[in-house]
């Protein structure tokens, strides 16, 4: 059996209808004061305490009846359906209020939901003038929160009465309605305060003249910062960046100053438009509304705002126009969001602006507005989010359409007639050059003046505005109810520069209108052309009797200048004859000045001869000191050059024992004879041991095999080898430091009698400096290992070789050294260790001694 079904709603409606239809708290705001306004209210007060927002309106308030069969029935709207005034028809208090106010400024039915966005909590109190008491709600919105299977009737509302007190609604009114919204879901600091004031200002109609409504914001924590505010010169200023007080329509004072603009009126049957261009009248025309039967109560002013109507509107209000907006569209009254927001291009401006230079009028040359009042809200309604503007409709189309043809309109005359853009591409003068010198005068001129005199002495101005009315007469539904005179009146001292087929113009608009003043104007204009073109005959004939006159002039001029031409020959030539004899005196004088010349010269070559034997003396010297320096190597590589690597290596490594031996014999014959101290000369003995020991070693390895052997490279702990190594020297060396941080490990495949004849000759260099104290350090940086070898011993002088030449063979920085050691170190570095060998200074570690750094 078929069943009927019903629909069931969820307490989640709350939100989709509430604070996720709405999110913009401004919005919100708008929408509680507009609900004010359709009650008939004449003042509404906002009120913002620390956590709470009060908003309380003197409007005809609600029945027990009212709350419960409007207010909380969610989407109904009895604005919509015609029955929102109909309890209060008859109440006289009331009948010219709704007289006047045909129209509302919402009919959806949820604009209460504000409430959601704005807090937590709503306590609605209101009062009907024929009632005793008060009627109060109390609405918990987290209720519709709790669980989303909860259906939305199912949430219940606290209902109550309350007593009436007078002072409760604005100007004791005795009746209204109080919305307490608490605790609030943002902070309002102060810049969003003012913001708020800011949009307020806009939000009902600030071009209407009407004060039957207002709007006062009250915020006690903001009375001292609005004292400071004081202070300022202009009280205007002054009266926008206070955050209390009425909110004041600012923008009425703009409407006073010179523009450009364009006014029009539209009602069902015809269009009114209007053209004023800073004080002076421009056109007025009628016309038959055909394209749009669906708007019969349209009203359209925009604004041009040159350079100077900007500085003005600045000055005035504080504020720059592209900050303050630019076209705004108002519905019965009240503001319809986003148009004319700074930024916003809802009617499509910018866009077409870009597209054409110099051409097209966008946001930031206009200001105005478009009023639309009707109660077709199928037709003019907004979206549900209320800052999304209006639904696309045919209505809102014919609106769109309509606010087009006034915007181009203004367009037309602003580029045309006020920035000349036509002058050239409609070939308006003879040439282009004409027509850009006159376009130049009109750009650099008309801009910056508060009246239209530059535009009235523009010839090319007067004929683009002849242009217009000529295709405004040519329309047959448009009537022309008047034109500026001044405008057509084109008689010029410049009419000749004119192409003569603007006249025929004039005599169209002439005959169009029936204007006789405009018939005889045309006629004396063809007269002065006739007197022009006159004065222009009699002008070339004049210049061609100049011409002629210049050119007998030229003539005689020329015979003149021949006969000058010939006697400035005859005198050339004497003068020539006497600048010869002056000559011949000059050159006896030359020749004995040349004569001291040369002997002045000898005696110079002299002395630089002198200079120079001395400077190549000096030279010579410093070449001997360098060859000193060279044979003294060279003798040493001479002495060595038929010896291999490899015996070079053991003679010096038994060259370095035999030097200790040697001081080690002579510590002993020093104690024998000074201090019989047994102990002290058994451990010199005992050093002298160890170092005999190393030289049988090395003499067994004289032969090739051994010395193979003793070279094949083997896997090394390059860092534990060396900790382990070099204390064998501490006989010799005091204090031989390392390290201690550095516990890596750093492996190589290496000779260790390579390593070990390495470090026994930076060990004896040591020894040979003077040093007592040895600091290695090790670093591991990009694969490579660093091992840098430090003494206190007497350093290296640096200033006595070139970068790196202390490691060449020969070169030693001791008296009676070879060189070798230093040279066989780097080369087994670098051809046996693949590493290398570095000098990086005096002092690195010690205040004295030097640093070599060892590289792997």
């Amino acid at each position: 059996m078929d069943k009927k079904l019903e629909f069931k709603i969820s307490s989640g409606l709350k939100d989709i209808i509430g604070k996720d239809l709405i999110t913009d708290d401004y919005v919100a705001i708008f929408e509680l004061v507009k609900n004010s306004y359709d009650a008939h209210a004449k003042k509404v007060v906002i009120t913002f305490e620390t956590n709470s927002i009060r908003i309380v309106d003197n409007g005809k308030g609600m029945s027990f009846n009212d709350l419960q069969d409007k207010w909380l029935f969610v989407a109904y709207s009895a604005k919509r359906d015609g029955s929102e005034d109909a309890d209060i028809i008859k109440n006289d208090s009331y009948r010219d209020k709704i007289k006047n106010k045909r129209y509302y400024a919402g009919a959806k039915g949820i604009g209460r939901f504000s409430c959601d966005r704005l807090g937590k909590r709503l306590i609605l109190t209101t009062k009907t003038s024929d009632s005793e008491t008060c009627e109060q709600i109390n609405v918990n919105w987290s209720k519709f929160e709790e669980d989303q299977h909860n259906e939305f009737v199912n949430i219940n509302v606290d209902y109550s009465q309350i007593p009436y007190n007078l002072e409760v609604f604005p100007d004791k009114s005795t009746h209204g309605t109080i919305l307490d919204i608490k605790p609030l879901n943002s902070t309002w600091d102060r810049e969003k305060l003012k913001g708020l004031k800011h949009s307020l200002e806009k939000l009902i109609n600030p071009f209407s003249n009407t004060d039957d409504f207002s709007i006062e914001i009250i915020c006690e924590r903001e009375f001292e910062e609005d004292r400071s505010v004081d202070k300022f010169d202009n009280p205007k200023y002054i009266d926008r960046d206070r955050i209390n007080g009425v909110i004041k329509n600012s923008i009425l004072d703009i409407l006073n100053l010179k523009t450009t603009q364009i006014d029009v009126q539209i009602t069902k049957d015809e269009i009114l438009t209007t053209v004023i261009d800073r004080g002076d009248n421009i056109y007025k025309i009628r016309e038959i509304n055909r394209k749009y039967p669906l708007l019969d109560d349209v009203k359209i002013s925009l604004f041009y705002l040159n350079r100077t109507a900007k500085v003005n509107f600045t000055r005035r209000m504080g504020i720059e126009p592209v900050n303050y907006g630019s076209i705004f569209l108002f519905k019965n009254g009240f503001r319809v969001y986003p148009f004319g927001n700074k930024g916003d291009d809802s009617w499509g401006l910018d866009y077409r602006a870009q597209q054409g230079h110099s051409r097209f009028l966008g946001t930031r040359d206009l200001f105005g507005k478009v009023e639309i009042n009707t109660n077709n809200n199928f037709q003019f309604k907004e979206v549900s989010s209320r800052d999304g503007g209006l639904v696309e409709t045919k209505g809102s189309y014919q609106l769109l359409k309509s606010f087009e043809k006034a915007h181009r309109r203004l367009e037309r005359y602003v580029s045309g007639v006020l920035w000349g853009e036509r002058f050239k591409r409609e070939k308006y003068f003879e040439n282009d050059e004409i027509a850009q010198e006159h376009r130049d005068y009109l750009l650099t001129n008309d801009k910056e003046t508060e009246d239209i005199s530059i535009v009235k002495n523009s010839i090319g101005s007067k004929i683009d505005f002849v242009q217009i009315v000529k295709s405004l007469v040519k329309d047959k539904d448009i009537e022309v109810l008047y034109y500026n005179k001044d405008l057509t009146d084109i008689i010029s001292n410049r009419l000749n520069e004119l192409k003569p087929k603007f006249l025929q113009d004039l005599e169209e608009i002439a005959e169009k209108t029936n204007d006789e003043n405009l018939k005889v104007k045309v006629v004396e204009a063809e007269s002065k052309i006739y007197e022009l073109q006159k004065a222009k005959e009699e002008a070339e004939r004049k210049l061609e009797e100049q011409i002629k006159k210049r050119e007998e002039a030229e003539a005689k001029a020329q015979n003149a200048e021949k006969a000058r031409i010939a006697e400035e020959e005859r005198r050339k030539k004497e003068e020539a004859l006497k600048k010869e004899a002056q000559l011949q005196a000059k050159e006896a004088e030359l020749q004995r000045k040349e004569a001291e010349l040369k002997k002045i010269e000898a005696e110079q070559k002299a002395k630089e001869e002198t200079e120079r034997r001395a400077k190549a003396e000096i030279e010579q010297q410093k070449a001997e000191q360098e060859r000193d320096v060279e044979k003294k190597k060279n003798k040493y590589l001479s002495a060595t050059r038929n010896i291999t690597p490899e015996v070079e290596d053991i003679i010096h490594t038994i060259k370095i024992s035999s030097t200790e031996l040697e001081s080690s014999s002579k510590s002993i014959m020093s104690l024998i004879q000074s201090i019989p101290d047994n102990d002290k000369i058994l451990h010199e003995l005992g050093y002298i041991k160890f170092h005999i020991e190393r030289i049988n070693k090395l003499s067994s390895l004289l032969t090739k095999a051994d010395i193979n052997s003793l070279k094949e490279h083997t896997k090394v702990d390059i860092p534990n080898y060396i900790k382990e190594y070099l204390p064998n020297y501490s006989v010799s060396i005091d204090n031989i430091q390392f390290n201690q941080d550095f516990k890596e490990s750093f492996i190589r495949k290496i000779s260790l009698l390579d390593l070990s004849v390495i470090l026994d000759n930076l060990i004896s260099n040591s020894k040979k400096a003077g040093a007592k104290k040895i600091y290695v350090d090790f670093k591991k940086e990009n694969g490579k290992l660093f091992v840098d070898f430090s003494d206190n011993g007497c350093g290296v002088e640096e200033a006595l070789y070139r970068d790196n030449s202390l490691f060449e063979i020969g070169i030693t920085n001791r008296n009676g050294g070879s060189g070798i050691g230093l040279n066989t170190i780097k080369e087994t570095l670098q051809k046996e260790l693949h590493g290398d060998i570095e000098f990086i200074g005096n002092n690195k570690h010690f205040n004295t001694g030097a640093t070599f750094r060892l590289i792997f």
